[in-house]
């Protein structure tokens, strides 16, 4: 695989997955009533990183996945791939 076809298909990768996460979290946002500056809260993120998010136009560390997962108790799997919710254990 040359290497212009790999960088091409990492980021469509980090797309899906970024537009994947938004879908999620918006659905969490929108289920437990609250609004993006208070979700953005919870997820423990600023509110410009949740509404770039949203956008499509983030590049999430893993640390930063990972703490939104922790802090809104979704799966990374459910938070990453948008399958249905598994509660996260503590």
């Amino acid at each position: 695989m040359t290497a212009a076809k790999r960088e091409r298909l990492e980021t469509e990768l980090a797309r899906l997955v970024v537009r994947n996460m938004a879908a999620v979290m918006e659905r969490e946002q929108v289920r437990r009533g609250l609004n993006k500056v208070e979700f953005a809260k919870l997820c423990g993120i600023t509110a410009p990183s949740y509404i770039s998010i949203l956008e499509g136009r983030a590049n999430p560390t893993m640390y930063m996945v990972a703490r939104i997962s922790w802090n809104t108790g979704l799966t990374l799997h459910h938070l990453i791939h948008g399958d249905e919710h598994t509660p996260n254990p503590r």
